[in-house]
């Protein structure tokens, strides 16, 4: 759903007329900056326009993917380790979660840290709620593996969101340009026009004379 939101807001604002101005490198910049495409197509960029829109649709398109595939992966290695581990998973954290795949049981990891850490150690205290205790070495692996594999789509997801940025950036530079020559353009042809104009007099026998003036 929020795809198709965000879908539809884009193509409605690609569809906003201009206004009727000539166009300018700021106005185009500033468009595309905030939908690519917008920019190229306020001007006159049609093809560009669509290019740079396409590709912003197919990130947001990637970032919600990779999205949701963390979430399904995340469901299924905390799954796992409540049927192999028989731990408690609801509301644990990040470190729980690591530990949880580095130890055998949450005795082992407070005999550890006891030796490594002394009296300063964090220990998990007795009871169901840290409780955990796996049924195999194997099981303690593919619960690694699971949550490494949940980690990898989040970190896809936040990579598709550094190339929606580049996407703005690189979108709302190419606007500026574009626009930014037209404009050039349309001011030299302005400047030439009014260079040149045409005058209307007498000559000195009192006929009527048309001249083509150029001014420097």
């Amino acid at each position: 759903m929020r795809r198709f939101f965000l879908s539809v807001s884009l193509i409605f604002l690609m569809a906003l007329p201009s206004m009727g101005e000539a166009p300018s490198g700021k106005r185009a910049f500033w468009r595309s900056l905030l939908v690519p495409g917008w920019g190229q197509r306020y001007a006159g960029r049609s093809t560009s326009a669509v290019r740079f829109l396409t590709f912003e649709l197919a990130l947001w398109g990637g970032y919600f993917g990779f999205q949701r595939l963390g979430e399904v992966r995340e469901d299924n290695f905390r799954s796992y380790a409540a049927e192999h581990a028989r731990a408690r998973m609801e509301g644990k954290d990040d470190q729980f979660l690591d530990d949880l795949g580095f130890y055998e049981n949450w005795l082992q990891h407070d005999q550890f840290a006891r030796y490594e850490e002394g009296p300063s150690a964090i220990l998990y205290p007795e009871g169901a709620e840290f409780f955990w205790e796996w049924d195999g070495d194997a099981s303690r692996r593919r619960y690694r593996e699971l949550r490494n594999s949940s980690e990898s789509a989040g970190r896809q997801a936040l990579y598709m969101t550094g190339l929606v940025v580049a996407n703005h950036l690189i979108s709302a530079v190419h606007a500026g340009r574009s626009a930014g020559r037209i404009e050039s353009e349309e001011q030299g042809k302005t400047a030439e026009r009014r260079r040149t104009g045409v005058e209307a007099g007498l000559d000195r026998r009192g006929g009527m004379r048309v001249a083509l003036v150029r001014r420097f």
